[in-house]
């Protein structure tokens, strides 16, 4: 016994053979269809591209995906905003506008904004917080993992909204500089080495369940105390100092050392 449940058609593009409405149907289903069923595990969020630059005076998003809710809305084009010093903290944010008001389609509006508040509504994504002083050049460029979580007139992408497997994730540009600072240390540990290889290899964000369960393994926790992304970069900064000094985690098994005496 069998049952169909899907006919996929692909139109074939020779000359002489007339396009059917069936065949743009086709074409226009499988645009949004592909993009839903890859990311539907994921965590709302951003999906993939949306890097940031300082052009003058302007920061400028990337094209990149977003997810809100069930849909992915893709940004096109490379978006500006322009900055300038504050008394404060400022939050970089995208937010995703649903709008129904037509009947023959639904409106996703992606809208660039800089606020003074770190809360957000829904569908409002934060990409980066900075705080810039007066006189002083806003940066986009680290000299290490620590560094990419300066307070002042530094891009921080360490909060940024990230959708991966399983809910919010950390920015893949965090994990990755990660990754290359534990992978250019050679007294790392071969976990380590190998988790960094793991960030390294991932497309987007890593998996939420995959950072957890590195982060509770190393530093001797519980799986469920890190699914908080921030506990996560608090652990990889961590285990980075640990990995320099050449200590041990906490709870850890300690390695065999030997003595020779001459």
């Amino acid at each position: 016994m069998s049952v169909e449940v899907m006919q996929n058609l692909y139109p074939l593009f020779e000359r002489n053979r007339i396009l059917k409405k069936e065949m743009l149907w086709s074409l226009r289903d499988y645009t949004f269809a592909h993009a839903r069923v890859k990311y539907q595990e994921y965590g709302q969020g951003i999906l993939a591209g949306c890097s940031l630059s300082v052009k003058g005076e302007e920061i400028a998003v990337r094209p990149g995906l977003l997810k809100y809710g069930p849909a992915v809305c893709i940004l096109m084009e490379e978006a500006r905003i322009p900055f300038e010093a504050a008394q404060e903290t400022r939050y970089l944010q995208m937010a995703v506008r649903e709008d129904r008001s037509a009947p023959d389609y639904i409106a996703y509006r992606m809208e660039l904004a800089l606020s003074e508040k770190e809360r957000k509504e829904e569908g409002v994504f934060e990409l980066c917080r900075f705080h810039l002083r007066k006189g002083a050049a806003l940066r986009t460029e680290y000299k290490g993992f620590v560094d990419m979580e300066t307070e002042y007139d530094t891009v921080d992408v360490t909060h940024a909204d990230w959708g991966g497997l399983g809910g919010k994730s950390l920015a893949p540009e965090v994990t990755r500089r990660f990754a290359e600072e534990i992978l250019s240390n050679r007294g790392s540990r071969e976990e380590d080495r190998a988790f960094a290889m793991h960030c390294l290899c991932e497309e987007g964000a890593m998996p939420v369940k995959a950072l957890a369960a590195y982060a509770a393994g190393r530093m001797g926790g519980e799986l469920d105390e890190y699914m908080d992304m921030q506990k996560v970069y608090g652990a990889l900064r961590r285990i980075l100092e640990q990995s320099g000094r050449g200590e041990e985690r906490p709870g850890g098994r300690r390695e065999r050392r030997r003595i020779v005496v001459d």
